[in-house]
């Protein structure tokens, strides 16, 4: 056998694995998960054929991966949370990949995955031994920015928000002063969803403008790590976002409307601010393709005092790839990952096949295993920066150069590519998140261990309580059930996970 990185099986191999199927995984014709360019690749170049047990859509994985635990049924490769990681290290299925890692991954394998300064690797590491592959990802692409209707500000003659005060006048502004013109009471100043938290009109970092960092843990003055969401902090923003609510820059029926339906506000022209991702402007490029003069930039979390906000960075692995215990050949899933990072990332890469192909499919999908760069968005974006004050595009890599095609095809007049402009130009999305790193504007999640044994107990309903605690206050319930709430989170196995997650990091 070669023993390179990339070293091909000779004769070739069969690996089992099963898999998550996401929403809308698309294949060219003529092909699926068992033939594609990804499985093409890793028998052509690795001499590895993947046998699938099972596929599920991603809403059904973690539980058939739950059975198969139970039931002492993994195949060769699985990818599991950090619960299951666990579980399946206390059971004894799974094989240490301590040296098998260290042998077989490439250097660019080993780059990314230590980009974070090691907390990826460290996650996967128990007792000194790492029991699976952290897929790696980025912590500072999950912050959120403020993105705000730049065109109802003109309308308004209201300027960018500074501060926490001016997103609270504005947010007033667009729903009361009638900025779509149409005379109609029918806009909202700031879109929230149902769920309250993540990556469209999530409100994380509305509570960051108040120094508040919900579902985190953070370290408090005397250096203890504290959960964000039950911290003082937390009182004042949800009071302010009970008189929105009250005053009408909320939208009522919140409490029914997912993401998908406030995203379909946003781009029916109801919505004028909204907490989200750096990506969101491509959902809103439906909005802007019927309104051209519909405009949105993102912008930097303002601060409730003077103190600036920091935006908050949950930990980037939430997945791992596992290799069961006694498989013949657990280096297989290094050389995979290897070949993933290579084919997207490296050198010899050719992300017009493996990333997103020329018919725009999202080939990296396909993978088995995946990872990405933390600052790979980042550093794309200051590429692109550069070479287009330079007008010279030479020195990007084939990924990059996409971007800077689409941002001169919105140059050029093609609004369907305003997504890109608003993501990788000068003043785009990723701009912001780069400026709150070079300005030490980010509160990391402080804990990165696996999950302790109070938090598998009980997190999930500690999480349901917080939602329904704070959608109450929200909708006009008193200030005090926060208060109530606090109390009821620490005796119902919050004081323990503070004990636990303390403990860890004294280890």
């Amino acid at each position: 056998m070669d023993t390179s990185p990339l070293g091909k099986y000779d004769p070739p191999i069969e690996v089992t694995a099963v898999r998550p199927i996401s929403e809308g995984m698309e294949y060219k014709s003529g092909e699926s998960l068992d033939n594609n360019a990804w499985s093409r690749a890793y028998e052509a170049d690795l001499g590895i054929k993947i046998k699938y047990l099972w596929t599920t859509p991603d809403a059904q994985y973690a539980q058939k991966i739950n059975i198969a635990i139970a039931s002492d049924d993994m195949p060769n490769i699985a990818e599991v949370n950090a619960a299951q990681l666990k579980r399946l290290i206390e059971d004894d299925q799974l094989q240490d990949l301590t040296s098998v890692y260290e042998q077989y991954a490439s250097p660019l394998t080993k780059k990314i995955l230590s980009e974070d300064g090691g907390n990826a690797i460290k996650s996967s590491t128990f007792d000194g031994k790492m029991y699976a592959i952290p897929k790696m990802g980025s912590g500072i692409g999950q912050s959120q920015v403020l993105w705000v209707r730049t065109d109802w500000l003109k309308k308004l003659n209201l300027e960018e928000p500074k501060s926490m005060q001016d997103v609270l006048a504005i947010a007033e502004a667009f729903a009361k002063k009638d900025p779509d013109g149409n005379g109609a009471a029918d806009t909202y100043g700031l879109g929230i969803n149902k769920d309250l938290w993540g990556f469209y009109a999530g409100l994380e970092g509305f509570f960051n403008g108040f120094h508040a960092y919900p579902n985190i843990w953070v370290k408090d003055a005397s250096g203890k790590l504290v959960y964000g969401s039950v911290q003082p902090e937390m009182k004042q923003a949800l009071q302010k976002l009970q008189e929105m609510y009250a005053s009408g820059v909320l939208n009522k029926e919140f409490g029914t409307r997912d993401a998908s339906k406030v995203n379909e506000d946003a781009n029916a022209g109801k919505v004028g601010m909204f907490f989200g991702f750096f990506w969101n402007s491509g959902w809103l490029q439906d909005g802007k393709t019927n309104n051209p003069d519909m405009e949105w930039k993102a912008i930097e979390i303002p601060s409730i005092d003077g103190e600036a906000a920091k935006s908050q960075v949950p930990f980037a692995i939430s997945t791992y790839y596992t290799v069961k215990k006694d498989s013949a050949h657990p280096e297989a899933a290094v050389k995979m990952l290897n070949l993933a990072l290579e084919k997207i990332y490296g050198e010899t890469a050719e992300p017009e096949i493996y990333n997103v192909d020329k018919d725009g499919m999202s080939a990296f999908s396909y993978t088995l295993l995946y990872g990405e760069a933390p600052r790979k968005n980042l550093d794309a974006m200051l590429h692109i920066k550069s070479a287009l004050s330079s007008n010279d595009p030479s020195s990007l890599n084939l990924e990059e150069k996409g971007y800077y095609d689409n941002i001169m095809k919105y140059r050029g007049g093609d609004t369907a590519f305003w997504g890109a402009e608003k993501m990788y130009g000068p003043e785009g999305s990723l701009s912001v998140l780069d400026a709150f790193m070079q300005k030490g504007l980010t509160m990391d999640n402080q804990f990165f261990g696996a999950p302790t044994q109070t938090m598998v107990d009980r997190e999930g309903t500690l999480q349901k309580q917080q939602v329904q605690t704070f959608t109450s206050i929200i909708m006009g319930g008193s200030i005090d059930q926060f208060d109530a709430f606090v109390s009821t989170w620490n005796k119902q196995g919050g004081e323990q996970m503070t004990k636990e997650v303390n403990d860890w990091s004294q280890n």
